[in-house]
């Protein structure tokens, strides 16, 4: 059975288009991690471009010549002489402009003028424009030699007409504007103007790197992201706790019984418990606290949530039942501890009296092991155990790489998944949640575990250590040795 508060459904039964979300945080961190790759990126643009506009450059010279162009009429004077005269009209030039860049650009005329100017090569492009409804024209010539491009430019014009005799029959070309050997590049040496294009593309390039790393972070970050991309109940928000450097030796313990530990951390460690307590109800005493992967602060978020449990007059008992990777006595090791209360061959439960309350562990050989992941061992315990204390919490392993958790959570009466912000993929939570449902677990919600604020945090801020001299940052991870009060 599931407690959840919102679905990704809306009210007509159709799923929520999901919907992309780029955080301010997930850009710091895209450009923390990919800051070289963007300076490469940068070089290499800046490479590029110059390379293309300094050393491979190369000048590009134009001349140009404007002239009308006429066709001829024949006829035949009294004497019987076949006689031209050249005339012009709209449809004339209709078909000049029509046919007058192709001519250019045959293969006929460019093969005469290279046996004109004796050369293996065309060394220049011929262009034209004209002026609408009108016969004037402007021809072209574009090369990186300034006397062959004018060569070329000549060429065209003398031969023009032979080649348009089979096209349009006679033709006269009268020069308006005499060419000439041009002497200034049309082009400029403008690399500086290039490189910084090619600058500005390798950053846009890092940049749409850097967006995409954000766009396919698929972790928690808020309180929304377990209701929506989850569907389930957020209990609370621990914040990442820092302390101040200190020039001695300082208790650096993430635990609520460390003066240290700001209020804000134990506000929300207040408000965790009462969640808790209101969801758990009569007659639920065993509340199993897992996660999807290591370093996420289980065993941390237990300690404290038991102690602050404890704090209300509950007796309450801590049990390790991380039976490969038991933590929770070396995370409170410092502390005293008073007399064991049972020793069993397998068990051992002491009271510790700085916590106020019971840590139950286990002393078993691999011989036993096995058997103690049997539903029916746990059922047992639970049952003697439920008698003596008002609540119990289990700390299990991470129950997306084993199946303990799993079993255990048969015999517990509800379960949590601590869910460390913006560190495991949401589609690793979601098949931890699945292992928890397929073995019947009452899963009453999640709790976003070390959220954290600033440029690099989604807004949950609550403040520092006392006495300090700069900053100094523990994670609140599962290796993390202190808790608040």
């Amino acid at each position: 059975m599931n407690t959840n508060n919102s679905t990704t459904e809306n009210r007509t039964g159709r799923e929520a288009p999901p919907r992309l979300e780029i955080y301010p945080s997930d850009l710091w961190r895209g450009f923390l991690r990919f800051w070289w790759l963007c300076l490469i990126f940068v070089l290499l643009g800046t490479g590029i471009m110059f390379y293309k506009s300094y050393i491979r450059f190369t000048p590009k010279y134009s001349a140009s010549v404007t002239f009308t162009v006429q066709t001829a009429e024949n006829g035949v004077d009294s004497s019987g002489i076949t006689s031209y005269s050249f005339y012009y009209n709209r449809s004339t030039a209709s078909q000049l402009s029509a046919t007058f860049p192709y001519i250019l650009q045959s293969n006929i005329l460019q093969d005469i003028i290279m046996t004109d100017l004796e050369l293996q090569y065309m060394p220049a492009a011929l262009t034209a424009s004209t002026v609408s409804g009108t016969n004037l024209f402007t021809m072209t010539a574009t090369g990186s030699d300034p006397q062959l491009t004018y060569d070329v430019l000549i060429s065209a014009m003398e031969n023009y007409p032979y080649v348009a005799e089979y096209v349009i029959g006679n033709t006269e070309l009268t020069i308006l504007s005499e060419p000439s050997v041009p002497t200034v590049p049309e082009n400029r040496l403008a690399w500086r103007r290039s490189t910084a294009k090619g600058a500005a593309a390798g950053l846009c390039a890092g940049f749409a790197l850097i967006v995409l790393y954000a766009l396919l972070r698929k972790t928690v970050r808020t309180k929304r992201d377990i209701r929506e991309k989850l569907n389930q109940h957020c209990l609370g928000v621990l914040p990442g706790v820092t302390f101040k450097k200190h020039r001695m030796e300082i208790d650096r313990s993430v635990l609520l019984t460390n003066p240290m530990i700001g209020n804000g951390f134990l506000e929300a460690l207040r408000d965790l418990r009462i969640s808790v307590l209101n969801l758990m109800g009569d007659g639920k005493k065993v509340l199993l606290v897992t996660s999807a992967a290591p370093g996420e602060g289980k065993t941390t978020l237990t300690v404290n949530l038991a102690a602050a449990i404890a704090s209300s007059g509950k007796n309450v008992l801590l049990v390790d039942a991380d039976l490969r990777n038991p933590s929770i006595s070396e995370l409170i090791g410092g502390e005293k501890t008073g007399p064991s209360e049972k020793e069993r061959p397998s068990v051992s439960v002491r009271r510790v009296d700085s916590l106020g309350l019971s840590l139950l562990t286990f002393n078993i050989s691999s011989s036993k092991f096995w058997k103690m992941m049997q539903a029916d061992f746990w059922d047992g315990l639970f049952r003697d155990l439920r008698e003596e204390y008002d609540f119990i919490l289990v700390d299990t392993p991470p129950c997306a790489l084993i199946s303990d958790p799993a079993v255990i959570a048969e015999s517990a009466d509800a379960a949590i998944l601590a869910i460390r912000q913006d560190t495991v993929r949401i589609s690793r939570i979601q098949y931890a949640l699945d292992l928890l449902q397929s073995a019947n677990a009452n899963i009453i919600g999640c709790v976003l575990n070390g959220a954290s604020s600033g440029v690099s945090g989604y807004g949950y801020n609550y403040g520092y250590g006392h006495y300090g001299y700069g900053k100094e940052k523990y994670g609140y991870g599962s290796d993390s040795r202190r808790v608040a009060k």
